[in-house]
């Protein structure tokens, strides 16, 4: 049957009102769930349009409210050019009636209807009245859910699908539905919600991305849209529940640097790994991706010497290069990302050996073969670390080029001074070396030439041997140096030394001079038995020595 428009008496708010659709309500949060259930739709709207109108459940029932004036009920119904027999049924409410049935017309659309009622006082004459019948489909939010129970930080776009679908209003039967899916939603960080549509596939299906700020409340609404042929009316709104959750996480910042001590000047990788941890159990631990962290690093100055960001990659890790000139520590954070994530900070001490100068080097070596070496350690740039405990080794070589081998080691003062003695030393070049430590570099000063002439105490002789208690010994030897070779050395006073059986003491007897061929004699008086040895104590120019000692027995 082809299809006639007849808008008799119909006014254009009364269709208006007709086509208004309901509002959907956001329902409260809950607990998050693997998947978001089903829900069903909450109808069309239920008011009064006119005397007649299509029933709440839009099945095609067709309602009819009278006065008591009429004699019977109308028999036919027209509805736009169509005439359809009807029969009525009592709603339950007064003067109202239904059909008992859906209706069946050939095409969509909300249509003009009138019936004419006899009216009882009056046989032969009828009253018209006048209404809409809403003969579309009526949509059908079918299924509607998320694809994740709970957003996080890196899951903020959440994507919302389902099906919506029309109700035939004679058959009751489900069909593709021409519209939109209007998805709505309220994040917890909102005060407004937002909206967007998502187009129907042919089957009803549809698909559509949002971005969410923490926990939300999602709903599906079915839109007609504006398209005044889609043949649809009303509105139909499912709330999904549970609502979507919230998972928070801890973050963590891994770093390390390249070196550490690395010398004033070099540039050191800072690098390491930042994540965060789901803050309920099995408590995932995912790579923080993407994100900026802010490094600045602060060696003692008033503001940091350097600032500067790094990206992590998509595992979390990051690497950034900075140049240090004194030490300090670098300082690492990442902004928060409400609700998710609060800030994160990470420390790491960076050792810079800084640059020292040693002054006022000296070197002795005394005639006992002690060398003595003394100077002052100084900083050489400001806002250095104090001087205090580094340790100077005194190194020695016999020719000044190689063979350096250290000897002695001191500690400075907290003014950098430093003394530092050695014994049994011999002749050659001395010089002072720090050696790199955490806060200072590598440092060595011009080496230094120190010498004196070997001695030595040859054919000690002690006679009479045994002797009688009080006679008086002979002792006598030669004492020579080294100069181009081994030579008498006149002119010089040797001590006798004595230490009797029993005792670790060295006793002075008596002291004699050598002559022109080093040769010197000595009579002491024998007291008791002991060792007897000969001692040259040296001068500015020689080094000490000692005999080889004579045990004597005294009876």
């Amino acid at each position: 049957m082809t299809m006639t428009s007849v808008p008799r008496n119909l006014t254009a708010a009364l269709t208006a009102a007709f086509l208004a659709a309901t509002a959907a309500t956001v329902a409260a949060p809950s607990a998050a769930a693997a998947t978001v259930p089903s829900c069903s739709t909450t109808g069309d709207s239920t008011n009064q349009k006119a005397d007649i109108h299509s029933l709440a459940n839009h099945r095609g029932v067709v309602v009819l409210k009278l006065d008591t004036s009429v004699n019977s009920l109308p028999t036919e119904l027209h509805v736009g050019s169509w005439t359809v027999p009807v029969s009525w049924v009592p709603t339950g409410t007064a003067n109202t009636w239904q059909t008992d049935g859906p209706i069946h017309l050939d095409a969509y659309g909300t249509w003009a209807a009138y019936a004419d009622a006899p009216l009882i006082h009056y046989p032969g004459l009828s009253t018209e009245l006048y209404g809409l019948v809403d003969y579309t489909l009526q949509p059908v939010v079918q299924t509607a859910r998320t694809d994740r129970a709970a957003s996080d930080t890196d899951h903020r776009t959440v994507t919302v699908s389902g099906t919506v679908l029309g109700r035939d209003p004679y058959t009751g039967q489900l069909q593709p539905y021409t519209g939109l899916a209007t998805v709505k939603w309220l994040s917890e960080t909102e005060l407004e919600p937002s909206t967007t549509d998502a187009p129907l596939a042919a089957d009803g299906t549809f698909s559509q991305a949002i971005t969410v700020a923490g926990g939300a409340w999602v709903s599906v609404t079915a839109n007609p849209g504006t398209d005044p042929a889609a043949h649809v009316a009303g509105t139909a709104a499912c709330t999904l529940a549970p609502g979507l959750a919230r998972t928070d996480g801890a973050v963590s910042i891994g770093a390390r640097t390249s070196a550490s001590p690395v010398r004033s000047g070099a540039t050191v990788t800072l690098s390491g790994k930042a994540t965060w941890t789901e803050q309920v159990s099995p408590y995932t631990v995912h790579p923080l991706a993407g994100r900026t962290i802010q490094v600045s690093y602060a060696d003692g100055g008033s503001a940091p010497a350097v600032t500067t960001t790094a990206v992590t990659g998509a595992d979390g890790s990051y690497s950034v290069r900075v140049t240090v000139t004194r030490p300090g520590s670098f300082s690492l954070g990442t902004s928060a990302e409400a609700p998710y994530l609060s800030n994160a900070w990470a420390d790491v001490t960076q050792q810079v050996q800084m640059p020292l100068s040693i002054t006022g080097f000296k070197t002795t070596l005394g005639a006992d073969h002690k060398a003595t070496a003394s100077g002052k350690l100084a900083a050489t740039v400001s806002r250095s670390p104090g001087l205090g405990g580094q340790a100077v080794d005194l190194e020695y070589s016999a020719d000044g080029h190689t063979g350096w081998t250290r000897v002695a080691t001191g500690k400075a003062k907290a003014d950098g001074t430093f003394t530092i003695s050695a014994s049994n030393r011999a002749s050659g070049w001395y010089r002072a070396h720090h050696r790199a430590s955490t806060t200072y570099q590598d440092q060595v000063t011009t080496a230094v030439k120190k010498s004196r002439t070997a001695s030595r105490i040859t054919t000690l002789k002690i006679t009479p041997q045994p002797v009688a208690k009080g006679k008086t010994l002979t002792v006598t030897g030669v004492l020579q140096h080294h100069t181009t070779a081994w030579k008498a050395y006149g002119g010089q006073r040797v001590t006798v030394l004595f230490r009797a059986t029993g005792t670790t003491t060295w006793k002075t007897v008596t002291t004699a001079a050598t002559n022109s061929t080093g040769h010197f004699t000595a009579k002491p008086k024998a007291t008791r038995d002991g060792t007897w040895t000969i001692d040259y104590a040296g001068n500015s120019t020689h080094f000490a020595t000692r005999s080889a000692q004579d045990f004597v027995d005294v009876h």
